[in-house]
């Protein structure tokens, strides 16, 4: 019985593809209520809530996978005595000697290969060196093995934050102004002074974060599979991505970018509706209120993908003439906002705050350092590294992030109890 094993990076893979499925079957169903213009039946919402509790259940075990399929960090001396090991193998195993110019078809055929076409012209005996697909017999393969020409990679996951937000490149860090009060006109009896007042001012510091990752690769990978460091390249940047996000979203501020949550605008703080969906139609229409109007303008809302489906079935649920949850040319739309989906944004649950809403790009700051395109270097120059046949791509990239105005962003969160 042969026995299958599955990597970590198949346990990813799997998981996301289960979670896909869920999600799509979780929106079928919303999108027949929708269609039909009804709410969902009693077991219909029964089966979307233990849907979405599956999902929440695969996403906390898709992040336990990625943290145990993620390699260890590894230091230059350590690749180094792992590469001088395998070398010394290698060095140590006995090798076959070759014959020169030997003969593709030999003088004369063994006696073993004279009983074996005797036999196969007999009465169909064993074929010994098959020249199909499929078989394995001792003569082995004639049919060669190819690899093919790409890398199927893992699906990046959802991240919005970057490119909706303003993205600017500085030299060193940035010391921002940004108005805390204006000042404030009073009524002025005829011949008495004018009132004095004046904006105050507060300031901010935006620096530049390194993240990385060293990736060695042999040169003759590098020279024969042009497509795997391509490939490389991409995973890097995918890599990169699903490591800002998170920060994006929740980060500090010390030593690391500063994160949307908690320095936005308070916004609302909102009970599930009758039906027991965390977020409600009402709480959503009651958002757009706390959002000044200078901002309507480019304003968006940014939620899990998963969120949008809460939204959704509260839709159905409520009955509504004209739905407020659409898609139009591909874009997903509440109350004629476009929604951004994050999967570093948090799930919906009680004392969550699993939706933002406004214009990121006049309330969120990224700095890059010297640009935002991720910087490879191609370290060839280390000797023990470059006699292995080693080169090292080294991808970094120094970012930091700030709100630089609060209440360009409202928060919708949810009641704790």
């Amino acid at each position: 019985m042969s026995t299958i094993t599955v990597t970590p990076s198949d346990e990813v893979s799997n998981l996301q593809a289960k979670r896909n499925r869920v999600l799509a079957k979780a929106d079928a169903r919303i999108a027949n209520a929708e269609r039909q213009r009804r709410p969902l039946e009693s077991w219909e919402k029964q089966d979307h809530e233990n849907d979405m509790k599956e999902v929440s259940d695969l996403n906390r075990r898709i992040e336990a996978a990625k943290a145990k399929a993620a390699p260890p960090s590894r230091s230059m001396e350590e690749v180094r005595a792992e590469l001088a090991k395998h070398n010394s193998q290698f060095a140590a195993a006995p090798r076959r000697q070759e014959k020169p110019q030997e003969a593709l078809i030999p003088d004369r055929f063994s006696r073993d290969y004279y009983h074996a076409f005797q036999g196969y012209l007999g009465g169909g005996g064993p074929l010994n060196a098959a020249l199909y697909e499929g078989a394995s017999p001792a003569g082995g393969y004639a049919v060669p093995v190819e690899v093919a020409g790409s890398v199927v990679p893992l699906a990046p996951q959802d991240s919005a934050i970057r490119r909706i937000s303003k993205v600017i490149p500085t030299r060193s860090d940035l010391k921002v102004n940004q108005a805390l009060t204006r000042g404030a006109f009073a009524a002025k009896a005829e011949t008495s002074a004018f009132p004095t007042a004046q904006p105050s001012l507060s300031q901010f510091t935006i620096s530049a974060f390194p993240v990385g990752v060293e990736t060695p690769m042999s040169i003759e990978l590098a020279q024969d599979a042009g497509y795997f460091e391509t490939f490389a390249l991409d995973d890097m940047v995918t890599a990169l991505l699903e490591y800002e996000e998170p920060l994006f979203v929740s980060g500090t501020g010390n030593g690391q970018p500063q994160g949307l949550l908690g320095n936005t605008g308070e916004g609302i703080v909102a009970e599930p509706d009758a039906n027991s969906n965390l977020v409600s139609i009402a709480a959503t229409l009651s958002i757009l209120g706390t959002l000044k109007a200078t901002y309507h303008k480019n304003a968006s809302w940014l939620m899990q993908r998963e969120t949008s489906l809460i939204i959704r079935a509260a839709q159905v649920g409520t009955n509504l003439y004209e739905p407020v949850f659409r898609r139009e040319n591909g874009v997903d739309l509440l109350h004629g906002y476009p929604c951004e989906y994050s999967s570093s944004m948090p799930t919906a649950a009680r004392g969550a705050t699993p939706v933002l809403f406004g214009d990121f790009r006049r309330g969120f700051l990224i700095a890059d350092r010297g640009g935002s395109a991720l910087i490879i270097k191609v370290i060839e120059q280390d000797v023990a590294l470059a006699q292995q046949g080693v080169l090292v791509l080294l991808g970094y990239r120094r970012t930091d992030s700030r709100v630089m105005r609060s209440e360009a962003i409202q928060a919708l969160t949810i009641a704790a109890s």
